[in-house]
């Protein structure tokens, strides 16, 4: 993997992650996640049943559009309406409210920071259809384009973005102190394999945009219940 990518994948690479527990925090102040183990449960439940076939999805085929945007030299073409209709649906398919406006933030945050890293990737396009109201903006789609750019493979890609989507809970889970260092590095590396194995079924099967879906049923019920939390540390 090019070192440009490391840089975006980076848990300090500000795109405000770290302001949005997606559910988390809920399932800890409810007691579901208490130990090192709970949170490992949570999190491969989450990369399995959320993540994985529905960002993991959006950006496999970011990466192929945007890729082929970007060689026909942004000429007017189909690429253009299925990037858009790729952020249109991953935003609809974020049904808790808090969930959906968090990945808005962190989507429009990373096309600004892209844009300002990589000019020439053409990623102005995207944040003017957010500016006109046609996208919403999804860090799956800023990933994939910039990835695209950047020349890695598609399962590259993958992997990056729903590695960087696990490390960020991994170091939610430490703000919450549901862990300690040690322990949070213990479960990333037990959940790198199944981010591994999960990228590469993606990528070798080729689901399209209409096969993405959620049946992480609990955590977007958690997700829901956040904003009457007695008390919140993150937004979502």
């Amino acid at each position: 993997m090019k070192l440009a990518v490391l840089q975006l994948l980076d848990s300090a690479f500000p795109t405000g992650v770290f302001s949005h527990s997606f559910g988390l925090e809920t399932a800890v102040q409810e007691g579901r996640v208490r130990t090192r183990e709970d949170l490992a449960a949570w999190l491969g439940e989450y990369l399995a049943g959320s993540l994985a076939p529905t960002e993991g999805i959006g950006v496999l085929w970011a990466h192929a559009w945007a890729g082929a945007w970007m060689r026909s030299g942004f000429a007017a073409g189909r690429e253009e309406e299925e990037l858009r209709a790729l952020d249109r649906r991953l935003t609809a398919m974020r049904l808790p409210r808090e969930s959906r406006e968090g990945s808005v933030k962190i989507g429009r945050r990373y096309a600004q920071i892209a844009e300002d890293l990589y000019p020439d990737a053409g990623l102005g396009r995207y944040r003017t259809w957010i500016r006109e109201g046609v996208c919403s903006g999804q860090a799956a789609v800023v990933h994939g384009w910039i990835c695209a750019h950047l020349g890695t493979t598609p399962e590259e890609a993958v992997a990056g973005h729903l590695y960087a989507g696990v490390n960020g809970a991994v170091q939610n889970a430490l703000r919450l102190a549901v862990v300690g260092q040690s322990a949070a590095q213990s479960v990333l590396r037990e959940l790198i394999p199944e981010v591994e194995r999960h990228a590469a079924e993606i990528v070798r099967h080729r689901p399209g945009p209409e096969d993405m879906a959620s049946g992480s049923l609990l955590q977007e019920i958690a997700a829901m219940r956040h904003e009457t939390l007695y008390s919140r540390m993150f937004m979502s």
